[in-house]
């Protein structure tokens, strides 16, 4: 079969989006395994699960590097929100 140089070029971006997003989820299982450390001693030490001002000094910090690299802050807020929820469901579960 007769591949133009558009398909050649599109698998080849396709690869790479593979590669970083198996990059992307070892990436979130690590963070992951951290948060349920910190869950674990947060529980050890009574501690509240959610820190407001730490959440916000993360979310600004995050938005920063965002504005740098020119990622979308409406994009970093809902990523950030789905991974800060999920995080907290873990911390509180012990999963």
């Amino acid at each position: 079969k007769f591949i133009n140089m558009n398909d050649k070029l599109l698998e080849d971006w396709r690869k790479q989006i593979d590669k970083l997003d198996d990059e992307l989820l070892d990436i979130l299982a690590k963070r992951l395994d951290i948060v349920r450390e910190i869950g674990k001693a947060k529980k050890a030490r009574g501690i509240k699960l959610l820190d407001e001002k730490r959440w916000n000094e993360v979310l600004q910090s995050k938005f920063a590097k965002a504005h740098s690299l020119n990622l979308s802050k409406r994009f970093i807020q809902k990523l950030y929100d789905l991974i800060h929820k999920y995080s907290l469901e873990l911390e509180s579960s012990n999963k």
